[in-house]
């Protein structure tokens, strides 16, 4: 039954995506004349008209600031999927709450994380909007707070874990503050390549989904035999590395600039280019 339930959820938002989805606000069926035009105002200055007619692979591998965005979002991902898939695990194992509790107390990070998300993105546009921050200064800034923070209460977790109160405070707040990604490096794709921002926040998807595999592969190793409190401070101090060095590796790459190479010269444009730039040779005529 709950793999129907899952499978009708999932087709159900398929075909809203599809009745609702368009490639450009122009496409848009139902969009009012002033929303179009305050979103094309918007995005105007940073997307062609024209997509390019392929990818600068070469300069997207080698920029500084789109690794940031695949490093952090992978160690972002893997201690979000550590912590909900391997949460009811310590709480029922470590905590001694029972099935009842569990339940709850495990949904209360969750619901914190989704609150961070909205008012987190509200409070980077406003102050992008107010001047206080520019686009780069916002995304370090929210990521920082998302992914380092998080780090650092795992450190916490380490010492004061077993205290049933401290350890819910703990993981609630944890997945508060790591809800702020979304304000952060989550969106900068859309910053710095508009045109290429699926191909790299897909590059980001890529390294993160080896994070559910190695996170369980991670706890099942450690407390297979052993399921004691100790071993849980180990995947406790494994997460705090992961958000700490994720955190600082977008703070120092990370950028909100918009790229050269979103909007890549044509092949064609090129190859003129390389022509008109040549010596005319057949043109020369020869004084003796």
């Amino acid at each position: 039954m709950d793999l129907w339930y899952k499978g009708g959820v999932g087709l159900l938002w398929s075909i809203l995506w599809f009745i609702f989805i368009y490639e450009t606000p122009a496409a848009h069926p139902r969009i009012s004349p002033e929303e179009r035009r305050e979103i094309e105002e918007a995005i105007g200055t940073t997307t062609s008209k024209q997509r390019p007619s392929y990818v600068p692979w070469v300069s997207i591998f080698t920029a500084p600031c789109v690794w940031a965005i695949i490093v952090t979002h992978g160690c972002s991902v893997f201690g979000y999927f550590t912590v909900v898939n391997q949460l009811p695990t310590y709480m029922k194992n470590i905590l001694h709450f029972d099935i009842k509790e569990n339940g709850l107390l495990s949904s209360l990070p969750y619901f914190g994380k989704y609150v961070m998300a909205v008012v987190a993105s509200y409070l980077a546009d406003y102050l992008r909007q107010k001047g206080t921050l520019t686009t780069g200064q916002a995304r370090k800034a929210f990521t920082a707070f998302a992914v380092i923070i998080p780090g650092l209460l795992m450190i916490l977790q380490i010492f004061y874990g077993m205290d049933r109160t401290f350890a819910v405070i703990i993981f609630t707040l944890q997945l508060l503050f790591n809800g702020a990604v979304t304000a952060g490096y989550l969106g900068n794709g859309l910053d710095i390549a508009p045109n290429f921002s699926g191909t790299i926040f897909g590059m980001a998807n890529t390294l993160s989904s080896l994070g559910g595999f190695l996170s369980a592969y991670m706890v099942g190793t450690l407390t297979k035999v052993d399921k004691s409190y100790g071993q849980w401070q180990i995947v406790f101090g494994v997460l705090a590395v992961t958000y700490i060095f994720g955190g600082l590796f977008y703070v120092i790459f990370g950028s909100g600039e918009l790229q050269k190479w979103n909007t890549p010269p044509e092949k064609n444009q090129r190859s003129a280019d390389a022509e008109e730039a040549l010596p005319l040779q057949k043109n020369n005529i020869n004084v003796k």
